[in-house]
Protein backbone atom coordinates (compact mmCIF):
# COMPACT_ATOMS: atom_id res chain seq x y z
CA UNK A 1 0.00 0.00 0.00
CA UNK A 2 1.69 3.73 -1.04
CA UNK A 3 2.28 5.33 1.89
CA UNK A 4 -0.60 7.92 2.78
CA UNK A 5 -1.58 11.28 5.49
CA UNK A 6 -4.11 10.49 7.55
CA UNK A 7 -5.55 12.79 10.39
CA UNK A 8 -7.26 11.84 13.43
CA UNK A 9 -10.00 13.80 14.21
CA UNK A 10 -10.59 13.44 18.15
CA UNK A 11 -8.02 12.29 20.93
CA UNK A 12 -9.66 9.85 23.06
CA UNK A 13 -7.54 6.09 24.18
CA UNK A 14 -9.18 4.69 20.72
CA UNK A 15 -6.76 6.80 19.12
CA UNK A 16 -3.86 5.29 20.12
CA UNK A 17 -4.03 1.97 18.12
CA UNK A 18 -5.60 3.37 15.63
CA UNK A 19 -1.99 5.26 15.50
CA UNK A 20 0.01 2.56 15.85
CA UNK A 21 -1.41 0.59 13.59
CA UNK A 22 -1.61 2.66 10.61
CA UNK A 23 2.01 4.10 11.19
CA UNK A 24 3.53 0.10 11.59
CA UNK A 25 1.51 -0.50 8.06
CA UNK A 26 3.84 2.27 6.53
CA UNK A 27 1.46 5.58 6.76
CA UNK A 28 1.68 9.23 8.19
CA UNK A 29 -0.21 9.63 11.12
CA UNK A 30 -0.76 13.36 12.26
CA UNK A 31 -3.36 14.63 14.68
CA UNK A 32 -5.21 17.78 16.44
CA UNK A 33 -4.69 17.50 20.43
CA UNK A 34 -6.71 19.45 23.20
CA UNK A 35 -6.74 20.02 26.62
CA UNK A 36 -8.24 16.07 26.95
CA UNK A 37 -5.94 14.58 24.18
CA UNK A 38 -4.65 11.69 26.71
CA UNK A 39 -0.75 13.33 25.46
CA UNK A 40 -1.47 11.39 22.06
CA UNK A 41 0.98 14.14 20.47
CA UNK A 42 3.75 12.09 23.04
CA UNK A 43 3.27 9.09 21.05
CA UNK A 44 5.79 7.92 18.70
CA UNK A 45 3.35 6.79 15.96
CA UNK A 46 2.37 10.30 15.63
CA UNK A 47 3.99 12.09 12.92
CA UNK A 48 2.79 15.71 13.54
CA UNK A 49 0.32 17.57 15.48
CA UNK A 50 -1.40 21.18 16.42
CA UNK A 51 -3.43 22.32 19.16
CA UNK A 52 -7.20 23.33 19.06
CA UNK A 53 -9.87 24.10 21.31
CA UNK A 54 -11.67 20.79 22.95
CA UNK A 55 -14.26 19.11 20.71
CA UNK A 56 -16.82 18.32 23.79
CA UNK A 57 -19.05 19.45 24.58
CA UNK A 58 -19.99 19.58 21.44
CA UNK A 59 -19.31 22.39 20.32
CA UNK A 60 -17.55 23.65 16.95
CA UNK A 61 -14.74 26.30 18.19
CA UNK A 62 -12.05 24.05 16.55
CA UNK A 63 -13.00 23.97 12.97
CA UNK A 64 -11.71 26.53 11.61
CA UNK A 65 -8.08 25.88 13.43
CA UNK A 66 -8.44 22.07 12.08
CA UNK A 67 -9.80 23.62 8.45
CA UNK A 68 -6.98 26.01 8.71
CA UNK A 69 -4.43 23.23 9.40
CA UNK A 70 -5.57 20.85 6.55
CA UNK A 71 -5.57 23.66 3.91
CA UNK A 72 -1.86 24.38 4.42
CA UNK A 73 -0.99 20.92 5.36
CA UNK A 74 -3.29 18.69 2.82
CA UNK A 75 -3.62 14.75 3.61
CA UNK A 76 -5.19 11.86 2.06
CA UNK A 77 -7.65 11.09 4.43
CA UNK A 78 -9.64 11.65 7.74
CA UNK A 79 -10.70 9.57 10.54
CA UNK A 80 -12.89 10.17 13.41
CA UNK A 81 -11.62 8.52 16.92
CA UNK A 82 -13.70 9.23 18.81
CA UNK A 83 -17.56 10.23 20.04
CA UNK A 84 -16.89 14.05 19.92
CA UNK A 85 -14.75 13.20 16.56
CA UNK A 86 -17.36 11.46 14.79
CA UNK A 87 -20.45 13.72 15.87
CA UNK A 88 -18.04 17.00 14.74
CA UNK A 89 -17.11 15.03 11.55
CA UNK A 90 -20.78 14.48 10.97
CA UNK A 91 -21.81 18.06 11.63
CA UNK A 92 -19.18 19.10 8.88
CA UNK A 93 -19.45 16.25 6.55
CA UNK A 94 -18.87 17.85 3.49
CA UNK A 95 -15.78 20.44 4.55
CA UNK A 96 -14.05 17.51 5.61
CA UNK A 97 -14.98 15.35 2.35
CA UNK A 98 -14.10 18.50 -0.03
CA UNK A 99 -10.05 17.91 1.59
CA UNK A 100 -9.82 14.14 1.90
CA UNK A 101 -11.20 10.58 2.34
CA UNK A 102 -13.07 9.70 5.60
CA UNK A 103 -12.74 6.65 7.32
CA UNK A 104 -16.65 6.13 8.37
CA UNK A 105 -19.85 5.22 6.57
CA UNK A 106 -21.69 6.50 3.94
CA UNK A 107 -23.71 9.98 5.99
CA UNK A 108 -26.60 7.83 5.30
CA UNK A 109 -25.74 4.99 7.29
CA UNK A 110 -24.24 7.25 10.22
CA UNK A 111 -27.41 8.94 10.56
CA UNK A 112 -29.61 5.99 10.69
CA UNK A 113 -27.10 4.33 12.79
CA UNK A 114 -26.91 6.98 15.28
CA UNK A 115 -30.46 7.13 15.59
CA UNK A 116 -31.27 4.53 18.35
CA UNK A 117 -35.54 4.81 17.38
CA UNK A 118 -34.86 4.21 13.82
CA UNK A 119 -32.52 1.14 14.91
CA UNK A 120 -34.87 -0.27 17.06
CA UNK A 121 -37.39 0.14 14.43
CA UNK A 122 -35.15 -1.53 11.99
CA UNK A 123 -34.26 -4.87 14.86
CA UNK A 124 -37.86 -5.34 15.18
CA UNK A 125 -38.47 -5.08 11.46
CA UNK A 126 -35.36 -7.70 11.05
CA UNK A 127 -35.85 -9.77 13.90
CA UNK A 128 -32.96 -9.23 16.00
CA UNK A 129 -32.61 -9.76 19.58
CA UNK A 130 -34.41 -6.30 21.52
CA UNK A 131 -35.92 -6.04 24.61
CA UNK A 132 -39.90 -4.63 24.82
CA UNK A 133 -39.94 -0.69 24.53
CA UNK A 134 -41.39 2.25 24.43
CA UNK A 135 -40.09 5.65 22.85
CA UNK A 136 -41.62 8.81 25.20
CA UNK A 137 -41.66 12.62 24.57
CA UNK A 138 -42.87 13.72 28.08
CA UNK A 139 -42.85 12.65 31.60
CA UNK A 140 -46.21 11.50 31.26
CA UNK A 141 -45.34 9.44 28.29
CA UNK A 142 -42.68 8.32 30.62
CA UNK A 143 -44.42 7.13 33.50
CA UNK A 144 -47.25 5.44 31.32
CA UNK A 145 -44.29 3.44 30.02
CA UNK A 146 -42.81 2.37 32.71
CA UNK A 147 -46.13 1.12 34.29
CA UNK A 148 -46.39 -0.70 31.01
CA UNK A 149 -42.61 -2.48 30.80
CA UNK A 150 -42.32 -2.68 34.59
CA UNK A 151 -39.87 -2.65 36.88
CA UNK A 152 -36.68 -2.95 36.55
CA UNK A 153 -36.23 -0.94 33.39
CA UNK A 154 -33.69 1.40 31.49
CA UNK A 155 -34.10 5.33 30.09
CA UNK A 156 -31.79 6.07 27.45
CA UNK A 157 -31.41 9.59 24.71
CA UNK A 158 -32.48 8.52 21.49
CA UNK A 159 -29.48 10.01 20.17
CA UNK A 160 -26.01 7.52 20.26
CA UNK A 161 -23.57 9.14 22.46
CA UNK A 162 -25.66 11.46 24.16
CA UNK A 163 -26.19 11.70 27.72
CA UNK A 164 -28.79 11.80 30.12
CA UNK A 165 -28.43 13.69 33.62
CA UNK A 166 -24.61 12.78 33.17
CA UNK A 167 -24.83 9.60 32.21
CA UNK A 168 -25.40 6.90 29.13
CA UNK A 169 -28.11 5.92 30.83
CA UNK A 170 -30.18 5.25 34.06
CA UNK A 171 -30.88 1.87 35.01
CA UNK A 172 -34.25 1.90 37.70
CA UNK A 173 -35.09 -0.30 40.16
CA UNK A 174 -38.55 1.31 40.64
CA UNK A 175 -41.06 4.03 40.94
CA UNK A 176 -39.50 5.87 44.00
CA UNK A 177 -35.72 5.53 42.20
CA UNK A 178 -37.50 7.02 38.87
CA UNK A 179 -38.84 9.75 40.92
CA UNK A 180 -35.30 10.71 41.96
CA UNK A 181 -33.20 10.35 39.15
CA UNK A 182 -35.45 11.92 37.26
CA UNK A 183 -37.61 15.05 38.62
CA UNK A 184 -38.33 16.85 35.42
CA UNK A 185 -37.96 16.12 31.69
CA UNK A 186 -34.49 17.17 30.10
CA UNK A 187 -35.16 20.17 28.06
CA UNK A 188 -32.12 18.85 25.75
CA UNK A 189 -33.85 15.52 24.62
CA UNK A 190 -37.14 15.52 22.24
CA UNK A 191 -37.41 11.88 22.78
CA UNK A 192 -36.44 9.18 25.07
CA UNK A 193 -36.56 5.14 25.22
CA UNK A 194 -37.17 3.64 28.08
CA UNK A 195 -37.04 -0.25 27.98
CA UNK A 196 -37.04 -3.22 29.86
CA UNK A 197 -33.77 -3.54 31.57
CA UNK A 198 -31.59 -7.28 30.80
CA UNK A 199 -29.36 -7.65 33.35
CA UNK A 200 -26.00 -8.84 32.29
CA UNK A 201 -22.38 -7.38 30.66
CA UNK A 202 -22.40 -5.49 27.42
CA UNK A 203 -21.09 -7.50 24.35
CA UNK A 204 -19.00 -5.32 22.08
CA UNK A 205 -18.86 -6.36 18.35
CA UNK A 206 -15.79 -4.35 16.71
CA UNK A 207 -16.56 -5.35 13.12
CA UNK A 208 -15.49 -4.03 9.79
CA UNK A 209 -17.59 -4.42 6.50
CA UNK A 210 -17.76 -3.72 2.63
CA UNK A 211 -21.20 -2.80 1.11
CA UNK A 212 -22.78 -5.13 3.95
CA UNK A 213 -20.18 -7.99 3.48
CA UNK A 214 -18.64 -8.70 6.95
CA UNK A 215 -15.45 -9.38 6.55
CA UNK A 216 -14.23 -9.63 10.75
CA UNK A 217 -15.53 -9.15 13.68
CA UNK A 218 -14.83 -9.30 17.08
CA UNK A 219 -17.04 -9.92 20.84
CA UNK A 220 -16.02 -8.35 23.30
CA UNK A 221 -17.34 -9.06 26.91
CA UNK A 222 -17.09 -6.26 29.17
CA UNK A 223 -16.73 -7.22 32.63
CA UNK A 224 -16.57 -3.77 34.35
CA UNK A 225 -16.80 -0.38 33.35
CA UNK A 226 -16.07 3.26 34.57
CA UNK A 227 -19.18 3.38 36.46
CA UNK A 228 -21.07 0.88 38.84
CA UNK A 229 -23.95 0.05 37.56
CA UNK A 230 -22.43 -0.99 33.87
CA UNK A 231 -23.58 1.57 32.14
CA UNK A 232 -19.72 3.54 31.13
CA UNK A 233 -16.83 2.55 29.13
CA UNK A 234 -15.14 -0.73 29.26
CA UNK A 235 -12.48 -0.69 32.03
CA UNK A 236 -12.27 -4.84 31.54
CA UNK A 237 -12.91 -6.67 28.68
CA UNK A 238 -12.01 -10.07 27.12
CA UNK A 239 -12.73 -11.60 23.64
CA UNK A 240 -15.27 -14.45 23.93
CA UNK A 241 -17.06 -16.66 21.99
CA UNK A 242 -19.27 -14.91 19.41
CA UNK A 243 -22.94 -15.38 21.26
CA UNK A 244 -25.46 -16.94 18.19
CA UNK A 245 -28.13 -14.18 18.71
CA UNK A 246 -25.36 -11.55 18.93
CA UNK A 247 -23.56 -12.96 15.59
CA UNK A 248 -26.77 -13.18 13.75
CA UNK A 249 -27.65 -9.68 14.52
CA UNK A 250 -24.74 -7.97 13.20
CA UNK A 251 -24.63 -9.99 10.23
CA UNK A 252 -28.52 -8.72 9.36
CA UNK A 253 -27.87 -5.38 10.29
CA UNK A 254 -24.82 -4.76 8.47
CA UNK A 255 -26.38 -6.50 5.73
CA UNK A 256 -29.67 -4.40 5.71
CA UNK A 257 -27.62 -0.95 6.09
CA UNK A 258 -25.10 -2.01 3.48
CA UNK A 259 -22.33 -0.87 6.06
CA UNK A 260 -19.11 -0.06 4.67
CA UNK A 261 -15.78 1.23 7.12
CA UNK A 262 -14.98 -0.02 10.85
CA UNK A 263 -17.88 -0.04 13.43
CA UNK A 264 -19.08 -1.49 17.09
CA UNK A 265 -22.25 -3.09 17.45
CA UNK A 266 -23.19 -3.05 21.02
CA UNK A 267 -25.66 -6.04 23.47
CA UNK A 268 -26.47 -6.83 26.48
CA UNK A 269 -26.30 -10.87 27.19
CA UNK A 270 -27.73 -12.20 30.18
CA UNK A 271 -25.53 -15.12 31.65
CA UNK A 272 -28.57 -16.52 33.48
CA UNK A 273 -31.30 -16.27 30.94
CA UNK A 274 -29.64 -15.98 28.07
CA UNK A 275 -31.72 -12.79 27.01
CA UNK A 276 -30.46 -10.65 24.68
CA UNK A 277 -30.82 -7.32 23.73
CA UNK A 278 -29.67 -5.19 20.91
CA UNK A 279 -28.11 -1.36 22.46
CA UNK A 280 -26.88 0.55 19.48
CA UNK A 281 -24.43 0.61 16.53
CA UNK A 282 -21.27 3.45 16.75
CA UNK A 283 -20.42 4.07 13.32
CA UNK A 284 -16.61 4.93 14.31
CA UNK A 285 -13.75 2.44 15.92
CA UNK A 286 -14.26 1.34 19.04
CA UNK A 287 -11.92 -0.55 21.87
CA UNK A 288 -9.71 -0.59 19.33
CA UNK A 289 -6.35 -2.06 21.57
CA UNK A 290 -8.10 -5.17 22.28
CA UNK A 291 -9.26 -6.24 18.54
CA UNK A 292 -6.07 -5.30 16.89
CA UNK A 293 -4.32 -7.24 19.65
CA UNK A 294 -7.14 -10.37 19.01
CA UNK A 295 -6.03 -10.24 15.32
CA UNK A 296 -8.32 -7.98 13.81
CA UNK A 297 -6.70 -5.29 11.45
CA UNK A 298 -9.87 -2.88 11.32
CA UNK A 299 -7.36 0.49 11.16
CA UNK A 300 -6.04 -1.03 8.37
CA UNK A 301 -8.66 -2.41 6.57
CA UNK A 302 -10.98 0.82 7.53
CA UNK A 303 -8.36 3.01 5.11
CA UNK A 304 -7.77 0.61 2.29
CA UNK A 305 -11.72 0.32 2.66
CA UNK A 306 -11.64 4.37 2.28
CA UNK A 307 -9.43 4.59 -0.38
CA UNK A 308 -10.92 1.72 -2.53
CA UNK A 309 -8.11 -0.88 -2.12
CA UNK A 310 -8.91 -4.41 -1.50
CA UNK A 311 -9.40 -6.58 1.98
CA UNK A 312 -8.56 -9.91 1.94
CA UNK A 313 -10.94 -11.35 4.17
CA UNK A 314 -11.05 -14.62 5.43
CA UNK A 315 -14.09 -16.69 4.36
CA UNK A 316 -15.49 -17.00 7.87
CA UNK A 317 -15.50 -12.96 9.62
CA UNK A 318 -15.66 -14.84 13.14
CA UNK A 319 -12.83 -16.90 12.67
CA UNK A 320 -10.64 -14.06 12.70
CA UNK A 321 -9.71 -13.28 16.09
CA UNK A 322 -8.53 -14.72 19.23
CA UNK A 323 -10.60 -15.40 22.41
CA UNK A 324 -9.58 -14.92 25.52
CA UNK A 325 -7.95 -11.88 25.14
CA UNK A 326 -8.08 -9.11 27.88
CA UNK A 327 -7.80 -5.28 27.90
CA UNK A 328 -7.84 -3.17 30.84
CA UNK A 329 -8.46 0.70 30.92
CA UNK A 330 -6.86 0.97 34.30
CA UNK A 331 -6.91 4.44 34.93
CA UNK A 332 -10.68 4.06 34.72
CA UNK A 333 -10.80 1.39 37.37
CA UNK A 334 -8.97 3.52 39.64
CA UNK A 335 -10.88 6.73 39.38
CA UNK A 336 -14.08 4.89 39.82
CA UNK A 337 -12.45 3.31 43.48
CA UNK A 338 -11.74 6.31 44.57
CA UNK A 339 -15.03 7.94 43.64
CA UNK A 340 -16.57 5.12 45.77
CA UNK A 341 -14.35 5.31 48.52
CA UNK A 342 -14.63 9.15 49.18
CA UNK A 343 -18.48 8.42 49.04
CA UNK A 344 -18.11 5.29 51.51
CA UNK A 345 -19.61 3.29 48.98
CA UNK A 346 -17.20 0.29 49.08
CA UNK A 347 -15.99 -1.19 52.37
CA UNK A 348 -12.29 -1.37 53.17
CA UNK A 349 -11.39 -4.75 52.82
CA UNK A 350 -13.57 -4.89 49.45
CA UNK A 351 -11.69 -2.16 48.33
CA UNK A 352 -8.23 -3.30 49.12
CA UNK A 353 -9.32 -6.47 47.24
CA UNK A 354 -10.25 -4.43 44.05
CA UNK A 355 -6.98 -2.44 44.16
CA UNK A 356 -5.13 -5.44 44.10
CA UNK A 357 -7.31 -7.30 41.31
CA UNK A 358 -6.89 -4.08 39.49
CA UNK A 359 -3.07 -4.04 39.63
CA UNK A 360 -3.01 -8.02 38.66
CA UNK A 361 -4.66 -7.12 35.82
CA UNK A 362 -2.83 -4.17 35.06
CA UNK A 363 0.38 -6.56 34.43
CA UNK A 364 -1.52 -8.77 32.44
CA UNK A 365 -3.80 -7.21 30.11
CA UNK A 366 -3.59 -5.41 26.74
CA UNK A 367 -3.73 -1.57 27.66
CA UNK A 368 -6.01 1.14 26.19
CA UNK A 369 -3.19 3.45 26.23
CA UNK A 370 0.23 2.28 27.72
CA UNK A 371 2.70 0.64 25.62
CA UNK A 372 5.98 -0.54 26.77
CA UNK A 373 7.30 0.48 23.35
CA UNK A 374 5.59 4.14 23.25
CA UNK A 375 5.56 4.67 26.80
CA UNK A 376 5.49 8.64 27.27
CA UNK A 377 1.44 9.16 26.32
CA UNK A 378 0.32 6.81 29.39
CA UNK A 379 2.87 8.63 31.71
CA UNK A 380 1.68 12.06 30.68
CA UNK A 381 -1.90 10.56 31.47
CA UNK A 382 -1.19 9.39 35.16
CA UNK A 383 1.21 12.35 35.70
CA UNK A 384 -1.70 14.73 34.16
CA UNK A 385 -2.11 16.46 38.02
CA UNK A 386 1.66 17.63 37.83
CA UNK A 387 2.18 18.98 34.54
CA UNK A 388 -1.24 19.90 32.86
CA UNK A 389 -0.87 23.42 33.56
CA UNK A 390 1.51 23.20 30.79
CA UNK A 391 -1.04 22.80 28.75
CA UNK A 392 -2.50 26.66 29.65
CA UNK A 393 -2.01 27.96 25.76
CA UNK A 394 -4.20 30.59 24.52
CA UNK A 395 -5.24 28.11 21.44
CA UNK A 396 -6.64 25.45 23.66
CA UNK A 397 -9.30 28.06 24.72
CA UNK A 398 -12.57 27.91 23.07
CA UNK A 399 -13.15 30.76 20.70
CA UNK A 400 -9.32 30.86 19.38
CA UNK A 401 -9.22 31.34 16.06
CA UNK A 402 -5.66 31.92 14.39
CA UNK A 403 -5.60 35.69 12.63
CA UNK A 404 -5.52 36.04 9.37
CA UNK A 405 -2.18 35.58 7.48
CA UNK A 406 -0.33 34.09 10.26
CA UNK A 407 1.09 30.50 11.30
CA UNK A 408 -1.44 28.11 13.04
CA UNK A 409 -0.29 26.68 16.03
CA UNK A 410 3.14 25.65 16.29
CA UNK A 411 3.26 21.53 15.66
CA UNK A 412 4.18 19.49 18.63
CA UNK A 413 6.63 16.39 18.32
CA UNK A 414 7.13 17.46 14.19
CA UNK A 415 9.52 18.58 11.99
CA UNK A 416 9.40 22.18 10.55
CA UNK A 417 7.29 20.93 7.63
CA UNK A 418 5.45 19.23 9.83
CA UNK A 419 6.51 15.52 8.83
CA UNK A 420 8.65 13.02 10.34
CA UNK A 421 9.93 9.75 8.45
CA UNK A 422 6.97 7.28 8.13
CA UNK A 423 6.83 3.77 9.72
CA UNK A 424 8.37 5.26 12.96
CA UNK A 425 6.70 2.05 14.86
Amino acid sequence: MTSLRVMLIGDARMAFPVAKALNQAGHRVFAGVSTSSNYLEWSRHVSGAFRHSPLEPGTDEALPVILNWLDRHPVDVIQPVSEAGSRFITRHRAAFEARARLIMPEAETVETCMNKTAMFALCETLGVALAPHRRVQDMAGLQAAAATIGYPLIVKPAVVDAELFGRKALIIADAAQLADAMPHWPDIHPELIVQKYVAGPRHSVIFSADRGRLLGAVEIKAARTHEYDGTGYTTYGVTVDPTPLVREGVEKLVAHLAYSSTGCAQFIVCPTTGEVTFMEINPRVSLGRISECAGLPHSVWGLKLATGQPVAAPADPWAVYRRGVRYVWTKGDLTLLINQVKRAQVAPGAALRRLTQIGIDALQCAHAIFDPLDPLPALGTYSNILIKRWRRHPEYQPGWVPVSGAPTPGPVRSDPDWTRSPARG
